[in-house]
C-alpha cells in the first residue's frame, strides 16, 4: 500500500510539474515534445527494419522439406 501511495502521489506530482512548465515555458515544452515523438519513431522504425531482416535471414535459412 505504501509502494502505490508513493506511485500515485509521484503521478499527481509529476502531472502538477509539468503543467507549472507548460505555463512558463511552452515552447520548449513543444519543442521537447516533438524530439521526443521524432525519437521514438526513429527508434520503432529500426525495430521493425531489425525485425523483418531478422525474420527473413531466419527464413533463408530454414531448410525446404
Amino acid at each position: 500500500m505504501k509502494g502505490l501511495g508513493a506511485l500515485l502521489g509521484g503521478i499527481f506530482i509529476g502531472a502538477v510539474g509539468m503543467e507549472i512548465i507548460h505555463e512558463k515555458y511552452p515552447d520548449a515544452l513543444d519543442k521537447l515534445c516533438t524530439k521526443t515523438r521524432e525519437t521514438i519513431l526513429g527508434i520503432k522504425e529500426a525495430f521493425v527494419q531489425g525485425y523483418k531482416s531478422a525474420t527473413q535471414a531466419r527464413e533463408a535459412a530454414a531448410p525446404t522439406v
